[in-house]
């Protein structure tokens, strides 16, 4: 081994050496970020659930109450020739067109699949979670019980998704979704896990279902709340005073688990924050010392010594 050569491999060598510390220091930062993360999720998870179920429910007790109030301010102004469902039409159509948007943009994502989406799902043997209880809920909306994945397959297959469900998603009957079936859906939507953006993680055909089904519960919902009823003043303030009632309890009763759940994530951000500036401290100085190695690696391969050594040896091989 000539001098140049020697010299070659002792760059690569302190390259290597680089690399391996690098490569132990990601692993180890890894290793400690999952156990950070391991040891928050247990504390914030239900209050997460909580917090998610608590803030939909509200939501839809605000549309309520806001509803009761204007129908009760029009019943005031119109007098006892009031009609509900004559004097409040145009307020109705216009509250339940907010859901055209969302619903539009759920066909749009159907219609974006593909087979070869679709036959990643049916290859599932243990499909996650997510997939489990997305299908469960297209099932609930059926009006069918969920048994087991393997039974629930027919859902999957090209001619069925592609033929009839996708084709028939954008004419589904919203306006004829029973009580039971939205009550029985509402496990569904109150679960921070069951939104398209976290639903995409397992499955993108399940993710466009999911936007679906949501899109179609919040219309169904909508026109609950909105359906004319025959009812006094009397009886509009009784059920209006209930819904604030039943609002402000539930204001109440997350309040406690908002303010834990947002001391826990400041608590964490700043330990997780802690923990790279720890080992940032020792991986830039490293990567820069990398950097060193790689360029004096690259300077000595390119040497003109290298060139001469290397002419030198070809005169020697001709000769």
């Amino acid at each position: 081994m000539n001098d140049w050569e020697q010299e070659l491999q002792e760059a690569e060598d302190e390259l290597n050496s680089h690399v391996k510390e690098l490569g132990k220091l990601k692993t180890e930062y890894d290793h400690n970020l999952n156990k950070l993360i391991e040891s928050y999720y247990p504390k914030m998870r239900p209050l997460k659930v909580q917090v998610y179920h608590s803030l939909q429910v509200r939501k839809m007790l605000e549309k309520k109450i806001d509803w009761l109030e204007k129908v009760l301010q029009r019943s005031g102004e119109v007098g006892a020739a009031f009609d509900e469902a004559a004097h409040m039409q145009a307020d109705r159509v216009s509250l339940i067109e907010e859901t055209e948007a969302p619903f539009d943009e759920a066909i749009a994502s159907l219609q974006r699949l593909t087979k070869s989406d679709l036959a990643i799902m049916r290859k599932y043997e243990h499909p996650p979670q997510l997939v489990l209880e997305t299908i469960e809920a297209v099932m609930t909306l059926r009006g069918e019980e969920f048994t087991s994945w393997e039974d629930a397959k027919f859902l999957l297959c090209d001619t069925y998704f592609f033929g009839f469900f996708v084709a028939k998603a954008k004419s589904y009957d919203k306006d004829g979704i029973p009580d039971a079936t939205l009550d029985r859906l509402d496990k569904f939507m109150v679960s921070p896990d069951f939104e398209p953006t976290v639903v995409a993680e397992a499955s993108v055909p399940c993710a466009a279902i999911c936007q679906w089904i949501r899109s179609l519960y919040h219309y169904a919902t909508l026109a609950r709340i909105t359906a004319p009823i025959e009812r006094s003043a009397a009886d509009l303030e009784e059920e209006l005073h209930k819904d604030r009632m039943c609002l402000q309890t539930k204001q109440t009763e997350t309040a406690g688990a908002e303010a834990k759940l947002e001391g826990l994530q400041k608590e964490f951000e700043q330990r997780r924050h802690d923990l790279k500036d720890r080992y940032d401290q020792t991986m830039n100085p490293l990567q820069e010392r990398f950097l060193e190695a790689h360029q004096l690696y690259g300077e000595t391969f390119c040497s003109p010594r290298r060139h001469r050594l290397a002419g030198t040896a070809e005169q020697t091989a001709t000769a």
